[in-house]
């Protein structure tokens, strides 16, 4: 080989090593020993505002062994208002050193094709609407929200929810959770309807990160009461009309108001008041008559009824009314909203509570604390130092939300 060749090949190796160590630190492609600039902290920070400072927001080596390729560190530069709730959330929030971060959950995170896409190639109509949304959140919360969780759904679907097991019952964990609401119990009736139905963590769990205040609608594989029939359940509401409204909204403070209840939630109560796992003299009574078809029916009719709240807020109030409010908010905010949401709208298996009668939801929380009510319910740990009059003040609080 001539001098000349051996520096054209000397110099075309180098120039190669250089591109694929660059390739390599864009995420385009794996290089051993080369980090992607996409998960280096402070990348997408030098030009989008900082919104976090620690890097297991965005990945938790706790929770899984290797994080997933792509874009890991940066989410909540592009992704603030889906961070922010985040940040909120019962796993936000949490202590737990199992505590996820964004793609601790999510399999399917950006690569640097997904980035210059987004960046670069979509379509404007998509880059309008996320602008957008950045400053609607009525348009967030309605258009766009509901359109992303259907995607991540469809995703934990997939593959059967396998995040959420990694940490919940993968026997190691265990010992982390042990005593806390996240201790996977198989032997509650969802997680045995879950085995039975063959369904998975998602489609119960469904707004428990994200879309707090207003909880995306689930349109994946409905399970048994999801395939109830409307008009069906609207006939066969006559046998409950006396004690809950024609519509679900109860006229007495005695029996509870029912409508807009998620209708899994619904057929799971009237399963249970069947086989006797909830007591109560008379809906046992009602539901040994019902059939599985008809538990769906009513639980399909009543969840799309629209619920009216029980307690109408007169426009000038004391200054002691108004402070019981605030109190019962921030109360409500502290103990219950993680599960249930930020107004009481519910988020899957766990039930809407906005507008319930404010003298039903205190023989609940007794019912569960003495467990009378579902003895295996997180319920129990959550409700075990709240006083008589923080659950009347969070009681009245609800009876007043739409």
């Amino acid at each position: 080989m001539t001098k000349k060749r051996k520096i054209i090949f000397s110099a075309a190796a180098v120039l190669g090593l250089i591109v694929i160590f660059l390739a390599g630190k864009i995420g385009a492609i794996p290089v051993p020993g080369v980090k992607s600039v996409f998960q280096t902290p402070g990348t997408c920070s030098s030009c989008h505002e900082t919104w976090y400072n620690e890097a297991s927001y965005a990945f938790n080596k706790n929770g899984n062994k290797q994080p997933p390729r792509g874009v890991t560190i940066g989410c909540a530069e592009c992704h603030p208002v889906q961070y922010e709730e985040y940040q909120l959330s019962a796993m936000g929030s949490s202590k737990n050193p199992l505590r996820p971060g964004c793609a601790n959950c999510h399999d399917s995170v950006h690569s640097f094709y997904d980035w210059f896409d987004y960046m670069y190639l979509a379509p404007k109509v998509w880059i309008r609407e996320v602008q957008i949304a950045l400053r609607d959140r009525d348009y967030y919360n309605k258009t766009l929200a509901p359109e992303l969780a259907n995607k991540a759904r469809a995703q934990f679907v997939a593959v059967d929810s396998a995040r959420c097991r990694e940490c919940h019952t993968d026997p190691k964990h265990q010992a982390l959770l042990k005593g806390t609401v996240g201790l996977f119990q198989p032997d509650i009736p969802p997680h045995q309807q879950m085995v039975k139905e063959g369904i998975t963590c998602v489609q119960c769990h469904q707004n428990l990160m994200h879309n707090l205040s207003y909880p995306a609608p689930w349109t994946g594989k409905p399970t048994a009461a999801g395939n109830g029939n409307l008009q069906a359940g609207e006939t066969k509401s006559k046998i409950c009309a006396a004690c809950h409204g024609n519509d679900g909204n109860s006229p007495s403070s005695v029996f509870p108001s029912i409508a807009e209840l998620d209708a899994n939630y619904i057929f799971l109560q009237l399963e249970s008041f069947k086989n006797g796992g909830r007591k109560s003299a008379m809906m046992e009574g009602i539901a040994a008559s019902l059939s599985v078809e008809d538990m769906a029916d009513l639980a399909k009719y009543y969840s799309k009824q629209e619920m009216r709240p029980a307690i109408t807020i007169p426009k000038v109030l004391s200054l002691q009314a108004r402070a019981n409010l605030e109190i019962g908010e921030q109360l409500y905010r502290e103990k219950c909203s993680r599960c249930h949401g930020f107004v009481g709208r519910g988020q899957g298996i766990f039930p809407r509570l906005a507008g319930q009668h404010p003298e039903y939801v205190p023989t609940q929380v007794d019912a569960f604390r003495t467990g009378a009510r579902s003895k295996h319910s997180v319920m129990r740990n959550v409700v075990a130092g709240l006083k008589g009059h923080d659950i009347a003040l969070i009681a009245n609080y609800l009876g007043s939300l739409k």
